[in-house]
This record gives C-alpha cells, structure tokens and sequence, in this order.
C-alpha cells in the first residue's frame, strides 16, 4: 500500500510540476494572470544585481519616471488576498508607471509551482516564501538578493534581525525579510466544546485531547474533537518528538534524531486518534487533508471542535466560521525536554535574482511592510507584525484580531527550540507523511512503520547530506 501511496504522491507533485504557470485552485481565490505580452524575466541577472542596486535617491528617480512591471505571488485566505490587493493599488495611485501584478492561491501547490519557475526563470519579482522552503531554497544558491544589500531601500529598524537571521538566512546571506510572527496552537468551536462537557485550558497533554477525543464520541459518534490538516500531521510528530527527546527529526550531522522505539510510540499515539475516534477516519478526511478550516465543511458545519492552526490563518478562519472561536495552547508532555511549540516567521518576502527591478520591487516591500496605510490595510492577515512599529500601530488602532495575538502569546509560552534544516528537507518531509499515511490508514502497526521509516530515512540522508 504505502509504495502505491508514494506513487501517487509523486504523480500528483509531476502533475502540480507540469501545470507550471497555471493558475492555483482550492485556495480561496483565483490568480490575476500577467497579460500575454509581460516579458519573463531576465534570467541572466545573478545576484550581484543586488549589490549594484540603486540607492534611495536613484530608486525614487526610477519609481517615478520609468515605465515598469513586476509580479508578486503569495498564498492565503480570501483576507489575505483582499488586503494584499488593495494595498497594491494604493502603490499603484502613488506610482502611476508602476504595475504590480498579483500571482495569488492554494498553499498546497505553491511550493511546486514555485521550484518549477524558478527552474525556468519564470519566477515573480517579489516572492512569498515559507520558512519549511528556505533550506531547500539557499542549497540551489543565491536564488534571491541579498536582504543585507538593501538597508538603504528598506526600513528594517522595526524588525528583529537575529530573528529573521534564525529562519531566513545561510551565513551571512538573508533570503527575505519576515512579515509576521507565527505561533501554532488550538483553535476552537466554544459552543462545541461547551456542548460535550470539554473543558479547555492551557495546561492540555496529548493524554489530554484522547480522553477529550472519548467524551465526544460516547455522546455522538458523528461528531469528532478535531481535525488534523496534513501538514499538521507532520508537525504534532515532531512536536511530540521534540518533548519527547529534545531532538529534530533530522540532527546537524543528516542523522535520525529518534530511536525506532521513540517513533513507535509516536506513531501508536496517532493510531490512538484515529481508532478513539478523537479524529476522523483517514479515509473520510483525505478530502479535506490540504485544504485550511475556511474550506472544511466538516468545520463549518460545526461537525469538528478544534483545528491546530498557525495563528496567522486565524483571520480567514474566524471569517469563515459562523459561531464563536477561542484558542488553547497547543498539548506538553508534562515531563517535555523541550516544550516544542514553534514560533516562526509566518512568511518571508524575497525578491528574485532574476528580477529587473529589483529597486521597485525593494520599494513596493518597503512600502508595504512600514507605510502606516499600508499597515491599516494590511491588518493582521500574515499574523501579528514582525515589524515592531507596524504592530504598535495596529495595537493601538485595536485592529489586531485578539485570537491571534492569544494563540501567539500562547505559543510563545512554550515555545521551543527552532528546526535546523535537515529536518525541513522537502524529501524528508513527503517520507514522514508517507508513514504517517500508513499509520493513519491502519495499513501498517506504529512499530512497523517506525522501523522502516528509521530505515528508509537513513538511506535517504545519505544522498542529501552535504
């Protein structure tokens, strides 16, 4: 089953592959295509465009006069895009020789679409890049310029470089500058939890969500506390990991970072899940497996009580959801090594290599991320600011949705240590939720799976390690 599984997988990454410039579907809105005459960029700049970059003086010369277009993708909820939209045509009032082209969708097939453009030089001029990716990304080269460069085009006074340095950065080359902070917890149906006698707090173990997960399920068995998404599969096991032995899933020197015994446990506590009924069966989820609570009609319909989320999707979610939500934070191990709770920059915003404005580009971002308009539009849609001033202006405007800030200032209450970069290699990753697959699917026992997992994760990081 699970080499079936692994097959189909592949066709369905070499069909998101081939799709190429297509437009992203399921992911709460369409894409606003580049007209058919947009040249694709350059693929002959290198990085080195970025030390040659114009200053500040020179930039606003070529924002006013030139004629000029550029692309920028990102991902998100229909909030997101909105805001995202609309600042972009602030921009444009303001720069009326500058068009600004959105490339916008699902979060699933970002990231191939994404290694696809950039194997052809077809990438946007300013990219939205996930924190998972940045390993991946930096291993190719310097596919992006240098953030360190542009000190005199973007205002980076507000952020915490150290922090962005943590996620962002390969020495001392910065692949983006991060938007918002993120933090992973509980998010909540109140009246749900009210109805089957759930008690939430932030003291909640894993023992904690299966004997909620048994209280649902003896008073209706349709109904189920939560739903894990796929990629939040991944992240309770290395959650759990981490409090378990204070390890990565992959160590420093492209080793397992667990025991076959440590991951069968693991493994046994998401079998748990499934057969307690705490989650829905595998088989009835697979529908919804990529798609975020704003898109699960299990949630709108309120058949589901808790979604694990990062706290910048928050916002689309709670528009979404037609009934009252909260957030827990998210399940300890009461003797955890390491609390394991990830607090990580939501997104970065890089800017091509390849682009031929690279000046522009670094103005739109700066204009974006510190303009006081800008920020007001922009709200909390990428999660709380990463930018300190932009998130005391929003305080002080009472914009920030309290949700957010909650599950931040839950997160980062157990906030644990960062991922190195092995552990975010994009092939370690597909291996991982193949096991979890067969886990789910009741295919394979948690010690089974444990040790082939350990064995096939060996072999691969004997061809990915440096």
């Amino acid at each position: 089953m699970r080499k079936n599984m692994k097959k189909a997988t592949a066709l369905l990454i070499a069909a998101a592959m081939a799709a190429g410039l297509s437009a992203c579907s399921s992911g709460g809105g369409g894409e606003t295509k580049a007209p058919s005459g947009t040249q694709a960029a350059d693929s002959g700049t290198s990085g080195a465009a970025a030390e040659s970059a114009p200053g500040k003086e020179e930039a606003a010369k070529t924002a006013s006069d030139e004629k000029v277009t550029i692309r920028f993708s990102w991902w998100g909820a229909d909030t997101r895009h909105e805001a995202t939209l609309k600042v972009m045509d602030m921009y444009m009032e303001k720069h009326p020789n500058v068009t600004i082209e959105g490339e916008y969708g699902a979060f699933d097939s970002f990231y191939q679409k994404l290694q696809t453009q950039l194997g052809g030089g077809t990438e946007p001029d300013i990219i939205s890049v996930d924190y998972k990716w940045v390993s991946d990304l930096t291993a190719q080269g310097e596919l992006f310029v240098d953030m360190n460069s542009l000190t005199d085009q973007i205002d980076m006074s507000g952020f915490d470089m150290d922090f962005a340095k943590i996620y962002g950065a390969k020495g001392d080359y910065l692949i983006g500058l991060p938007v918002g902070i993120n933090g992973m917890g509980y998010l909540y149906n109140v009246e749900f939890l009210k109805q089957y006698g759930v008690e939430p707090g932030d003291d909640w173990t894993w023992e904690t969500v299966l004997e909620n997960g048994k209280k649902v399920q003896e008073q209706d068995p349709s109904k189920h506390l939560m739903y894990n998404h796929a990629d939040h599969w991944v992240y309770m096991v290395k959650a759990i990991l981490k409090q378990m032995n204070g390890q990565n899933l992959v160590k420093d020197d492209y080793t397992p970072g667990f025991t076959a015994e440590e991951m069968a446990k693991i493994f046994d506590y998401e079998r748990q899940l499934v057969e307690t009924g705490t989650v829905p069966p595998f088989a009835e989820g697979v529908l919804y497996e990529t798609v975020y609570a704003d898109q699960n009609p299990n949630w709108l319909n309120q058949d589901l009580g808790i979604f694990p989320t990062s706290s910048s999707l928050v916002p689309g979610i709670a528009k979404a959801s037609d009934f009252e939500l909260a957030t827990l934070r998210y399940p300890v191990a009461k003797d955890a090594v390491d609390p394991g709770i990830l607090v990580t920059p939501s997104v970065f915003l890089t800017i091509s290599a390849n682009s031929k404005h690279p000046d522009v580009a670094a103005d739109f971002i700066n204009y974006m991320l510190n303009d006081p308009e800008a920020i007001s539009v922009l709200k909390d849609t990428r999660g709380i600011p990463a930018n300190e001033t932009a998130k005391e202006q929003l305080v002080e405007e009472g914009v920030i949705d309290g949700k957010v800030s909650t599950m931040v200032a839950q997160a980062l209450s157990g906030a644990g240590a960062a991922e190195n970069g092995p552990s975010l290699n994009s092939e370690v990753l597909v291996l991982l939720k193949d096991y979890i697959q067969e886990v789910g699917y009741l295919q394979m026992t948690p010690e089974e799976a444990a040790a082939e997992f350990r064995s096939e994760l060996e072999a691969l990081l004997e061809t990915i390690k440096p």
